[in-house]
């Protein structure tokens, strides 16, 4: 191989490098999604017993 020659980059030789980039940003942005939700929970109501 000559010097002047052009390797590959690192993702076009190991493609599933992306893949894990992107399960990693999916789980990222659930866990942040999830706790938001839980932060910023709606406040409880208790219904009356026995209504209807």
């Amino acid at each position: 191989m000559k010097p002047s020659e052009n390797k590959p980059s690192l993702l076009v030789r190991h493609p599933w490098i992306f893949v894990f980039l992107a399960f990693a940003l999916l789980l990222g942005a659930w866990s942040a999604l999830i706790t938001i939700a839980v932060k910023h929970a709606p406040e409880q109501v208790e219904a009356p017993a026995g209504g209807h």
